[in-house]
Parts: C-alpha cells; structure tokens; sequence
C-alpha cells in the first residue's frame, strides 16, 4: 500500500509540474499577445493566433495525460489487489471445494473490469487528445477558406 500512496504522489507531482508549465507557456505566449506591436503583418497576425490556440490545446493536453496517468496507476493499484484476493480465493479453495464458484467469478470480474477499464482510459485520453487539437484545426480550416476567398 505504500508504494501505491508513493506512485499516486509521484503522479500528483509529475501533474502538477505539467500543468504549471502549460500554464507559464500561457501566460507568457497570451500577455505576448497584448503586446502592442501595430501596424501588424498577417503572418504576425496569423502566428499570434496559432500560438494562443496551441498554447490552450497544451492545457487541455497536460490536463488529459494527468488523467490517464492517474487511471494508469489506479488501473496497476486494483489489478495488484484483484491478484491477491485471487491468491488468498485460491489458496483457500483448495481446502473448501465450494469456494470453487466464488474463485471463477472473481476472475471474470477482474478480467472485465481491467478490460473495462483499459477501454475508457484510452477512449477518454483519445477524446481529450482530439479535442485539444480542435481549435487549431479550425483556425487553419478557417484561414484557408478566407485565403481562398481572397483569392
């Protein structure tokens, strides 16, 4: 249990640490952005809007692999306790037969649950992932569409 509590910690630390320095690249690339600096070319006009929407796809990325760090390490946490449970079904089963039924449905539940679990983790960090990257990508659909309709 108590590397468990120092995984958990470590991973609360490596969080943290990732989202403080998304949030200084925020700062410093949105207060760069109120910087007067006119008149401002369309390439500085273009590079300060792809830096604000990177740098905010950069938070919701520190924040998305927080997360599945977190469910990793609770993923690794509950398959080490459904592993000894199993051990302890197993090693009395051997003296009461009925225990036999017990045993077999406590696998199944452990096996589905970490199945299960695994799904959700890499559908959520794939959502978060996708999801980050959405503004940028519509800011560069969106500049193509103006670029071609100048044109």
């Amino acid at each position: 249990m108590i590397g468990a509590m120092e995984s958990y910690r470590s991973a609360v630390e490596r969080g943290q640490q990732r989202m403080l320095d998304a949030q200084h690249e925020a700062c410093i690339v949105w207060w760069s952005a109120f910087a007067p600096a006119y008149p401002m070319s369309q390439g500085d006009l273009e590079r300060r809007l792809d830096d604000t929407l990177l740098v905010g796809a950069n938070l919701v990325q520190a924040q998305a692999d927080t997360q599945r760090d977190w469910m990793l390490l609770t993923e690794r946490w509950l398959s080490e306790m459904n592993r000894d449970v199993q051990a302890r079904l197993d090693a009395a089963s051997d003296d009461a037969p009925s225990l036999h039924p017990l045993c077999r449905a406590w696998q199944v539940g452990s096996l589905s649950g970490t199945a299960l679990s695994k799904v959700s983790r890499q559908v959520g960090h794939f959502a978060a992932t996708s999801l980050s990257s959405t503004p940028l990508r519509a800011a560069c659909d969106a500049r193509r569409v103006w670029k071609r309709q100048r044109s």
